[in-house]
């Protein structure tokens, strides 16, 4: 690793401890009680947490950074991850992690896991659902890594509020285990491991029968949340609180080049006096 990388890592490590990023969050330990498989591609585990504050991790699209790695020397490595659902009773969570070939950090965390592992993390915090205020219809993007926020947003669906779910995965039966609502259409398109499409969800966007009266909600590959932005905002002008979407991970860049890009770029933000609250992610350019 450059100097200049090790140092980028080094002042990302410190922004994860500054009290802007850390506001309404815990430092946890989390022990494993269960491992399984639902889909070839996901491994779900579920893990109990010792939270003092329950009430925290009782809203949906939960974000949670799980300390995937504790090198001797240097920043611990971490992944954000949504948690899937928690247990009040017993206070657990769920998490979906979608596997790889590479061997990243959190792949061979994942590799190594099993029932009694303790792992840290750092959470939760709120990553924005569907804007259900006018009740409009609502009409949803996502990929497979997105599929745990869905879930959760499912759990605690607006009542009388309907929607348009458009998902790409790798699995014929992603949808199966999503909660079901009445006026709730959930829309799959299933890509082939050897030959990955790639744009579905734009082109999704592209053929809706109606841009009246909707609001949109997306998470995916971060080019892909880009284009969808700009669709809705610039080419649909939308108003820009019926346009939530996250990049959740960029094609062809490692999450730990991701985070570094995003540290610098959130470096800047703060210097120019802006707060957690007013940053975009998808602003970066990469």
């Amino acid at each position: 690793m450059t100097k200049i990388a090790e140092k980028s890592k080094q002042e990302y490590g410190d922004l994860l401890k500054e009290k802007d990023h850390l506001q309404d969050m815990e430092k946890l330990e989390m022990t494993i009680v269960s491992i399984h498989t639902p889909y070839p591609s996901i491994v779900r585990i579920q893990g109990k947490i010792n939270t003092l504050q329950p009430e925290l991790w009782q809203a949906p699209n939960l974000a949670i950074r799980l300390i995937v790695s504790n090198p001797p020397e240097g920043q611990p490595i971490s992944r954000v991850y949504t948690v899937r659902s928690f247990n009040p009773i017993n206070a657990q969570i769920e998490i979906d992690f979608v596997k790889h070939e590479d061997l990243s950090p959190a792949m061979e965390w994942l590799n190594s896991a099993q029932v009694g592992t303790k792992i840290g993390l750092i959470g939760p915090r709120p990553h924005f659902i569907p804007n259900f205020i006018h009740k409009k219809h609502v009409v949803m993007f996502a990929d497979d890594t997105a599929v745990p926020a869905l879930y959760s947003i499912l759990n605690e669906w607006e009542n009388g509020v309907s929607a348009d779910i458009f998902i790409e995965s790798f699995e014929k039966d992603i949808a199966t285990q999503l909660p079901r609502h009445d006026h709730v259409k959930i829309h799959s398109f299933h890509k082939e491991h050897h030959t990955p499409q790639k744009g579905l969800l734009l082109k999704a966007a592209f053929a809706l029968k109606t841009y009246d009266n909707i609001t949109i909600w997306a998470a995916c590959e971060r080019k892909e949340a880009r284009a969808l932005r700009q669709f809705f905002l610039e080419d649909k002008q939308f108003n820009k609180n019926d346009v939530r979407i996250a990049g959740y991970w960029r094609d062809g860049v490692s999450s730990s080049e991701l985070d570094i890009l995003r540290a610098q770029h959130y470096q800047k933000h703060i210097q120019q006096g802006k707060t957690l609250n007013e940053y975009d992610d998808l602003d970066l350019a990469n």
